[in-house]
């Protein structure tokens, strides 16, 4: 397993002492909304969590934990696979800035979230620099959602590659880009997760000094030896990443 999800599952432990009053690990039911492979949920439950996940396509192995902790959410209606008021603590990691239909998440997590219950989101900001983080082209997450054509392929032509994209050409790279800022991206401002957040919660907190103390990114250990830490904090919220806070309160 990535030494990140063992990182992130720390980080997250920390989160849910913190806002949500948890001393005890085991009674904690948390869910990955968007959990892809399964990992996190692994690496939380690892550390004593009763954790699930569950993501739009089934891509996870078929092995006994998974088959028993992962579910896969239905599309048509849109619906997380689980009761209403299940879990104390629903958690996404790199996941909003992929949904583009951000209110019925919201609106199904508040669902399957128990009174009082925590939602904790992290994701890249709208401002994210110096590059979009998937396709690693600059400023692809300011344009959106109208990304120049022209733009995805003089960087393509460039050679810009992502993880997945050393052995295409620069056309079909330029295609693949072009789709996945149509269908894959959605970057929001925090005015508007601010204003979905208020309608479907009632609040929301960016509690960006807790990211900068307890985070284990570079930025974070950056900004642990920066003064002014508001400011700092408001600046990776923007530019870096987010770290948004939401309750159930009824």
């Amino acid at each position: 397993m990535d030494e990140k999800y063992n990182k992130t599952a720390v980080f997250i432990a920390n989160a849910i002492r913190k806002f949500g009053g948890f001393s005890d690990t085991s009674i904690v039911k948390v869910m990955d909304f968007g959990c892809g492979s399964g990992h996190l949920v692994q690496a939380l439950s690892n550390i004593g969590f009763d954790a699930y996940g569950c993501d739009i396509a089934t891509c996870w192995t078929d092995d006994p934990f998974t088959s028993e902790r992962l579910r896969t959410i239905s599309l048509i209606p849109y619906q997380l696979p689980y009761k209403t008021n299940t879990f104390d603590i629903i958690i996404s990691t790199s996941v909003l800035e992929h949904a583009q239909n951000k209110e019925e998440c919201f609106l199904e997590i508040h669902r399957v979230l128990k009174v009082g219950g925590y939602a904790m989101h992290l994701y890249p900001g709208k401002w994210h620099l110096p590059y979009e983080p998937h396709i690693f082209i600059p400023l692809v997450n300011y344009f959106w959602p109208y990304c120049p054509k022209w733009w995805l392929a003089l960087w393509a032509l460039l050679g810009k590659r992502n993880d997945f994209q050393h052995n295409m050409t620069w056309r079909k790279i330029y295609e693949s880009n072009l789709k996945y800022c149509q269908e894959g991206l959605s970057y929001w401002s925090t005015k508007q997760y601010r204003k979905l957040s208020m309608k479907v919660f009632g609040n929301c907190t960016w509690p960006m000094q807790f990211y900068i103390v307890h985070g284990y990114g570079g930025l974070a250990r950056l900004c642990k030896r920066l003064p002014f830490k508001e400011l700092t904090g408001i600046l990776s919220r923007e530019m870096r990443t987010s770290f948004l806070v939401q309750q159930k309160m009824e």
